[in-house]
């Protein structure tokens, strides 16, 4: 019987694909995947750095916030030896800032996790740097009010996401940290004086790895927003890494051609080429032309530390402008 069916194989010749169109077939789509892909990874790529401005954003008006609450005071840790309370008695009588600030954070960490036993010594030992990664913390309240902060993780720090994620169980005790860091660093002048004062030093890092911050025993000074005096070209707030425009991972924010969000005391956040920056200054020399010089590893090339030394302190630029005289004897 002549069948539909068989009319339409007599008009087509065949019931379906032959190999070669079938070949035919799949190399168009993995061209098309191909052009595709790219094109996708962009996307994904421009909406995470969007992403991160935002989260840098609420961090500024989080700042801000407190601020308003805190006589003007920019959000750092803040304890001094004698100068503070705490319901932990390993967490009190301090002998320096060094020791005030890491026992500062631990006891944030402590009321604010519930577990009285997180130890005082963490993986970097009793030199914890807590200030890096870590002054978020101090504002807490003004964000989320979780230690596990959304906004402080970049969305392109996958490392960060994961800790927070864990759970604390999954930590080694004198890890447990880690997972409420962040993924910016917040400027060094907001917490720690800009030049050599009576009875204190300022923090320093010239001719050190990135990692290494030689400090005093004594350096914390309070800080305003009104201390500020190019409050749309000073950096506040950024991130440690490139993770939006290198194409190596682990990129420094110092490298050449690095590029990242900037959070600026004034609140406002925009991409900028560390090329562009001003390259910043020693905090111990402050007459000094010359920059702060940081080592990727010890033995490597040396780096201008630009805004994470901005030339004279909160009353420098770090964009837009040149570098501010730095012989005043004030912070």
């Amino acid at each position: 019987m002549y069948t539909d069916e068989t009319r339409l194989r007599g008009r087509f010749g065949r019931d379906g694909f032959t190999l070669i169109e079938l070949l035919v077939v799949i190399a168009i789509i993995a061209l098309l995947i191909g052009i595709l892909l790219p094109a996708l990874s962009g996307a994904i790529g421009s909406a995470r750095t969007l992403k991160c401005q935002a989260n840098m954003r609420s961090m500024g008006q989080g700042a801000q916030s407190y601020g308003g609450d805190f006589r003007d005071t920019i959000p750092a840790f803040n304890w001094k030896p004698g100068n503070y309370e705490t319901s932990y008695s390993d967490l009190r009588n301090t002998s320096s800032d060094i020791e005030s600030v890491r026992y500062q954070a631990i006891n944030i960490i402590r009321e604010k996790t519930g577990n009285r036993y997180v130890p005082l010594s963490t993986g970097t030992g009793n030199s914890w740097f807590a200030n890096l990664w870590f002054s978020h913390l101090i504002y807490l309240d003004y964000l989320t009010g979780n230690l596990e902060e959304p906004v402080a993780a970049c969305p392109s720090d996958e490392e960060q996401i994961e800790r927070a994620e864990m759970s604390s169980d999954e930590f080694a005790p004198n890890q447990l940290f880690r997972k409420f860091e962040s993924s910016y660093e917040q400027s060094i002048v907001t917490y720690s004086t800009a030049t050599s004062q009576e009875g204190l030093e300022p923090i320093q890092q010239h001719n050190e790895l990135w990692l290494s911050f030689p400090r005093p025993q004594n350096f914390l000074v309070t800080r305003r927003f009104s201390n500020v005096t190019y409050t749309s070209n000073k950096a506040f707030l950024f991130d440690t890494f490139d993770r939006h425009y290198a194409d190596e991972a682990d990129y420094f924010y110092f490298q050449p051609g690095a590029r990242q969000p900037i959070l600026f005391f004034d609140g406002s956040v925009s991409v900028r080429d560390t090329n562009n920056a001003n390259e910043g200054f020693q905090p111990r020399d402050p007459g000094n032309p010359d920059p702060t010089l940081i080592k990727i590893t010890s033995s490597g090339e040396l780096y201008p530390g630009y805004y994470r030394w901005t030339r004279g302190g909160l009353r420098g630029i770090d964009f837009g402008g040149g570098e501010v005289n730095t012989g005043q004897s004030s912070p």
